[in-house]
């Protein structure tokens, strides 16, 4: 039998978060440090989530994932595993080594972080979610007009949705980078700081203090967006479009600030490589939160209200 008479079986179990370019960065004696949130919240993580040490192979997983009889077998997982590999080799030739990216490695670290976004079961759940909406509002309005086919035809189009949605909005994570535009700058904790960065099941965050109540929702591209993703304990992207770049370090305030935004942002899962101690879970929890860029990176006073107008009146030429 030839090689092309064989089909293909698909990877059965596969991962959110990558296991090798990421989980493993996070892995101590073979297992990640995990605390399962369940249904007690995030107000006292550590006190009363369900504490597991647990090998990275058996950590964000879900069995066929990425696979629908509407696209060849494991046709997503492969596009992944180029991504997730490209990005491992710049991780650890020169972002652990604080070297320069290149325009390229750029655009790797971009869409790998564009996937690690689109690709988790929370974001799963939430286009579900928005499809639910979609096909509730088809049918009263079908039903409204004494319709019962029409809303019967609108759900099962619904139905033909939720079996691509998901992975089609994947695809256009790659087309449509959001990170692809962001300037980037890698946080360490400072030699005087003890604790590390936390990650969870849903590790990127995006928060802009300036747009939280807008209409439009959050944007990755405003100036005033602070885009977070912790990369390994000792690393976190920041990725915002002031123009700031580089390596630098921050105190154990922020290394907090940036826990606390993984923490709110987490699904169901706060991952660590080091125990979390009561008193570092407290610091996390309860703190106020504050803005990277107006705290730490110190814009100059006058420029965010500069951008704030401009941003303002960008969306009403819209």
């Amino acid at each position: 039998m030839s090689n092309q008479q064989i089909k293909k079986q698909p990877t059965k179990r596969q991962h959110w978060l990558p296991r090798s370019s990421y989980l493993q960065n996070f892995t101590v004696d073979g297992k990640v440090k995990t605390y399962w949130l369940g249904n007690n919240g995030r107000a006292k993580f550590i006190q009363t989530a369900e504490q597991k040490d647990i090998a990275p192979i058996n950590v964000a997983v879900k069995n066929n994932l990425y696979e629908t009889p509407l696209l060849p077998t494991n046709a997503v997982e492969n596009v992944l595993a180029q991504i997730e590999g490209d990005y491992g080799k710049i991780l650890d030739n020169k972002i652990k080594k604080s070297k320069r990216l290149s325009r390229e490695d750029h655009e790797k670290v971009a869409l790998y972080i564009s996937t690690l976004e689109s690709r988790t079961i929370k974001q799963q759940n939430h286009l579900n979610n928005f499809l639910n909406q979609l096909n509730e509002m088809g049918r009263a309005i079908s039903l409204g007009h004494n319709a019962p086919d029409a809303a019967d035809r609108w759900s099962k189009k619904i139905e033909m949705m939720e079996e691509i949605f998901f992975l089609e909005s994947i695809l256009v994570s790659l087309d449509v980078n959001k990170w692809g535009p962001l300037d980037f700058c890698f946080l360490r904790p400072s030699d005087t700081v003890g604790i590390e960065f936390i990650t969870s099941d849903h590790p990127v965050t995006v928060t802009d203090f300036t747009k939280d109540n807008s209409p439009f929702g959050l944007n990755h591209w405003h100036k005033t967006a602070e885009c977070i993703v912790p990369l390994t304990p000792k690393i976190a992207l920041f990725g915002n479009r002031c123009g700031i770049t580089g390596y630098k370090e921050i105190d154990y305030n922020f290394v907090r600030e940036i826990n606390n935004r993984t923490l709110r942002r987490a699904d169901k899962i706060i991952i660590s490589a080091s125990p979390i101690p009561e008193y570092e879970e407290k610091a996390i929890v309860e703190r106020a939160p504050q803005s990277l860029l107006l705290n730490f990176l110190k814009l100059p006073d006058g420029q965010i209200d500069k951008i704030i107008k401009k941003q303002n009146k960008q969306e009403q030429n819209k």
